[in-house]
């Protein structure tokens, strides 16, 4: 365990979407290739038709989609047509209503602000710089609506609590059902406005330490 984990575990943060999505009834899905749920998919019932169809059956508040999960479902994204290994998910998914509000977890300042539109990709993305107990890290926040943050500069105060952007539509997230990609990153290495969400599963011991569960950070116990 890290130092850095170490901290996010024993620290109470602000909620990142509105309580009752975040500690809501949740269906936490399973997209890895060994997934009962891929035996409904078929040419007209797609894993998101699929997805919400379970969401529905169980009145679940919030989709949740998991971190350290390999996945199958990024290799014909235009986004990922650099490296076809990329597999493992390094984030949490948190699917809830496009402009639903997403609010800082803690006191930080705006790293970065981009829109990354290819196909697949996280759309309008904000990373924002934290220091916690005298540890640097990031977190990241993609999948995001646009117009909710045109008012935000690099460099800008946010304090914990403060809504700073909302979730995208599908037309504006890289193609995505409404959800929020979050990422806790400790070392940005020579990124600056981006940072890798999915990866090689050979490289997992790294990212697993740089970017530790970001359910350090939403607690919740269906996460664990």
């Amino acid at each position: 365990m890290t130092l850095l984990t170490k901290v996010l575990q024993a620290h109470q943060f602000h909620s990142v979407i509105p309580e009752q999505y975040q500690f809501g009834s949740g269906l936490v899905v399973d997209l890895s290739p060994s997934s009962a749920l891929w035996q409904s998919v078929t040419a007209n019932h797609s894993f998101a038709d699929e997805i919400a169809r379970q969401a529905t059956a169980i009145d679940a508040q919030i989709v949740i989609g998991r971190y350290a999960e390999q996945r199958m479902i990024y290799q014909d994204k235009a986004n990922f047509s650099d490296s076809k290994n990329r597999t493992v998910h390094i984030g949490i998914d948190l699917g809830v209503p496009s402009l639903t509000p997403v609010f800082a977890p803690l006191d930080g300042e705006v790293h970065s602000i981009a829109n990354h539109q290819n196909e697949g990709d996280y759309g309008p993305t904000i990373i924002l710089r934290h220091r916690l107990e005298g540890i640097s890290f990031f977190t990241l926040y993609g999948h995001l609506h646009q117009a909710a943050h045109t008012q935000l500069q690099v460099g800008d105060f946010i304090k914990a609590g403060q809504q700073f952007t909302a979730i995208g539509t599908t037309e504006e997230n890289g193609g995505w059902a409404p959800h929020l990609h979050l990422q806790i990153i400790e070392n940005m290495g020579a990124n600056i406005d981006n940072y890798i969400g999915v990866v090689d599963p050979l490289q997992l011991d790294y990212y697993r330490n740089n970017c530790p569960n970001p359910n350090l950070i939403l607690k919740r116990s269906d996460l664990n």
